[in-house]
C-alpha cells in the first residue's frame, strides 16, 4: 500500500532536479494549507536543502521570505555556485496566489516567467503555486508543470486529487491533516519579476543591523561596548539575511572600501 510520504517521494523523486506543481481550488478550500503541509513533509523527508515562499510564515525550519523571481534566482544559484561539480541542491518555493502574479492578461510578463523559469530550473527551483483560476494557460500547462493537485471540495479540505501531467494518472487523497506552520490566511501575497523595493529609500534597522553598523563605526566591539558574543550572533544573523533575503542588493555592491583599523575579536 502507497503511503502518504512514499506518494510524495514519487513526485518530488530525488532523481529529478526540479518539479513543478499548482494546487487550485475554490476559496477557502484549504489551498495554502494544504501546500504548507506539503512542504513541511518534504522538509522532514530530506527531499529539499531549502525552503522559499512570497508569503511570511512561522515553521520550525527556516523558510526564505522571496517576492520576486530575481531574488529567488540568485537564491538558487547561490545553493548551487558549482552544480555541475556538486550535484545539484535543491530548492522547495512555495508562490502563493500564482493567479494573481501570472494572471490571463499578462501575455508578455507570462512568457518571460517561462523562459526565466526554465533557467533556473537547471539550478535545482522546485516551484508550487497555488490559484484559484486565473493562471494563464501558457505558463500553467503539462510542458511546464508536471502535474497539479485540486481542492474540490470547499467543505471538506481533507480531500484532493493530483492529476500526473506526465502520465495521465490522476489521484485522490483522503485526510489530509492541517499544518502546523502557522501563518496568516488574510495575508495578500504578491510575486514581481523585479525586486520592488526603490534604492533611494530608507528602511529601519533591525537590532542585529544597529549592533554592526555601531560596531563598524566605532571598530571594535570594546569601544562600541558590546559583548563579543552579542555582537558575534548579530554579524551571523546580518549574514543569514542578506544571504536569503537580499541577494539582489549584492549584484549593486560595486564599491565598497575595506574598513580601517578593525579588530576582530
Amino acid at each position: 500500500m502507497t503511503t502518504p510520504d512514499d506518494f510524495i517521494k514519487q513526485i518530488f523523486s530525488t532523481k529529478l532536479q526540479s518539479v513543478c506543481i499548482a494546487v487550485l481550488g475554490k476559496k477557502q478550500s484549504g489551498k495554502t494549507d494544504f501546500m504548507l503541509h506539503l512542504m513541511e513533509r518534504l522538509h522532514t523527508l530530506q527531499l529539499m536543502d531549502g525552503f522559499g515562499s512570497n508569503m511570511p510564515v512561522k515553521a520550525p525550519f527556516d523558510v526564505d521570505y522571496i517576492d520576486d523571481f530575481k531574488t529567488l534566482k540568485k537564491r538558487c544559484q547561490m545553493l548551487n555556485p558549482s552544480p555541475n561539480k556538486r550535484g545539484i541542491k535543491r530548492y522547495f518555493y512555495f508562490c502563493s496566489e500564482m493567479g494573481k502574479s501570472l494572471p490571463k492578461d499578462q501575455a508578455w510578463r507570462n512568457v518571460n516567467f517561462i523562459e526565466e523559469l526554465q533557467t533556473i530550473r537547471k539550478y535545482g527551483l522546485n516551484f508550487a503555486g497555488d490559484a484559484i483560476d486565473r493562471v494563464d494557460g501558457r505558463v500553467l500547462n503539462e510542458i511546464h508543470f508536471d502535474g497539479c493537485f485540486t481542492k474540490y471540495n470547499p467543505k471538506n479540505p481533507t480531500v484532493a486529487y493530483y492529476d500526473n501531467w506526465q502520465t495521465g494518472e490522476r489521484i485522490y487523497l483522503k485526510n489530509i491533516p492541517r499544518t502546523n506552520i502557522e501563518f496568516d490566511t488574510f495575508y495578500s501575497a504578491n510575486f514581481y519579476m523585479e525586486p520592488q523595493t526603490p534604492e533611494n529609500i530608507a528602511i529601519p534597522l533591525s537590532p542585529e543591523h544597529e549592533i554592526v553598523k555601531k560596531y563598524l563605526e566605532y571598530g571594535s566591539w570594546k569601544k562600541a561596548d558590546i559583548e563579543t558574543k552579542k555582537g558575534k550572533r548579530a554579524v551571523q544573523a546580518v549574514l543569514r539575511f542578506h544571504l536569503t533575503n537580499c541577494l539582489h542588493e549584492l549584484a549593486k555592491e560595486k564599491d565598497v572600501s575595506e574598513p580601517t583599523n578593525v579588530e576582530i575579536a
